[in-house]
């Protein structure tokens, strides 16, 4: 904590103001923690980012988020000081060790309120650039409560973190969960598939995604570790679907049930398989502590059982609101401060819920959401292209990859130029897996480009 209370002084030495924001964008795990805690314990703003975004993504999140000090190493650092260059931005860049080696003393006690923003993490339909989700102190702290609570976390627990941290999964799910708590957390650098399977010899706690899950399945050592790990008590799966056959598999060789569950940016961990049971196949469970959950049909109305309609959740663990959006939050929230999620589910007699897609076009590309609009909008810059459609086609392995249905402008077809583009302007997980070329784009009568029928075709 001393570290985090340094990191909080030198950032207020520099000049930060209660609200303003923070770009964190670091490549190693501990001192971006760290730092991210600093900037909540200073009363700023935490907005983690990806730190293998490319220039392009970087110069939008400067844009929009406006921060004041940007926390950054290796290339991204770099990348940030020419953003801040051409935009004429005031942000200054500092490494992690100049905040955490700062000479000065410690903060002495916190500057914030639980009323205060503390963290922004980007998320999006499917429309426009990404969206600041804005969460408060109270919001963090029900929402970590709840989670708590439902998987039963004390000091005693031993939570292995293989997750990205600049994720609200491996951020808050996992580690502000784990120093609430008092339990101990192995912070790991990455995931890989047998170094992770050693370590879960060690933990009581897993989280996993749906990748991890296929890694361990294929590897010939698999049951020969699982048999191992004797103190495990928790194994979850999130971020994305996980394919339902995979799941019996998976628990007959770990030799307990794996706690599906489903969460998202702006309300944290929505639903959960209570670990006691029942653990129904394909269900992701029961709501949280606090959390009220309503399933919709288009006009409003309840869902009657076993009916797939929207999904709406109520609780203090929801964010406040979407950076610079407050005044379009009533498309957002209706009068009872309900929030539409944009997925699709259907409850059981019991109040179980299962996922049945979503009503978007959002893709999950290994847990990491893909939006097709700025995928769309590089194609579209290509000058080879004249306008394109990206969709999301089944992989076995990541659960989707990303695909691209290009319409060239009046040239030939060149599939590794347009790559080439992509490539130096969208992070891995974004970029086209699978290119196809049309001469047009199937419409429907008001010009709207029919993507299902796009999926039905090349899925």
């Amino acid at each position: 904590m001393r570290q985090v209370l340094i990191a909080g002084n030198a950032l207020q030495q520099r000049g930060l103001q209660r609200g303003d924001r923070v770009l964190i964008v670091c490549e190693e795990k501990l001192p971006m923690l760290l730092c991210h805690l600093g900037v909540m314990m200073a009363g700023g703003i935490s907005v983690p980012l990806n730190p293998d975004f490319t220039i392009h993504e970087l110069a939008y999140f400067v844009t929009d988020a406006e921060p004041r000090i940007a926390v950054a190493d290796g290339a991204a650092a770099g990348l940030l000081a020419e953003v801040i260059v051409q935009q004429e931005a005031t942000c200054e860049v500092l490494s992690p060790q100049e905040l955490l080696q700062f000479e000065g003393a410690p903060l002495d006690a916190p500057s914030f309120s639980a009323a205060d923003d503390c963290l922004m993490l980007y998320s999006s339909g499917t429309t426009g650039q990404p969206k600041g989700a804005v969460h408060t102190h109270g919001s963090l702290a029900h929402a970590v409560s709840a989670i708590a609570e439902c998987w039963q976390f004390t000091p005693a627990d031993i939570l292995l973190n293989c997750l990205p941290l600049y994720h609200i999964h491996g951020l808050s799910f996992a580690s502000h969960t784990a120093l609430t708590t008092g339990c101990e957390m192995m912070l790991e650098d990455r995931f890989h598939p047998r170094d992770t399977m050693e370590q879960m010899k060690n933990a009581t706690v897993f989280y996993g995604i749906p990748p991890f899950h296929y890694a361990f399945i294929k590897r010939p050592e698999f049951p020969d570790y699982a048999a191992q790990w004797q103190r495990l008590r928790l194994i979850t799966c999130g971020s994305a679907p996980i394919r339902p056959e995979v799941l019996p598999e998976l628990e007959a060789v770990v030799g307990q049930p794996i706690i599906n569950r489903y969460g998202m940016t702006e309300a944290h961990v929505i639903t959960s398989l209570p670990l006691a049971g029942p653990h129904k196949q394909g269900s992701v469970g029961l709501p949280l502590p606090g959390i009220e959950l309503q399933v919709r049909n288009t006009d409003g109305t309840p869902a009657q059982v076993g009916q797939v309609g929207g999904v709406y959740v109520r609780g203090p663990n929801l964010f406040d609101r979407y950076w610079r959006m407050k005044e379009g939050m009533a498309t957002t929230f209706d009068d009872g401060r309900w929030f539409e999620t944009g997925d699709l589910a259907e409850s059981d007699e019991d109040g179980f819920l299962t996922m049945r897609g979503r009503d978007s076009d959002l893709i999950i590309v290994s847990g990491y959401n893909v939006y097709p609009p700025v995928v769309e909008r590089v194609l579209n810059s290509c000058p080879l292209v004249r306008e394109s459609a990206v969709i999301g086609v089944p992989d076995e392995r990541r659960g989707e990859r990303v695909g691209a249905v290009v319409v060239c402008d009046d040239c030939e077809p060149d599939e590794a130029a347009i790559r080439a583009y992509a490539r130096e302007r969208l992070v891995d997980y974004q970029r086209p897996d699978r290119i196809v070329f049309l001469e047009q784009l199937p419409r429907n009568t008001m010009g709207k480009i029919l993507k299902r029928q796009l999926r039905d075709d090349l899925g």
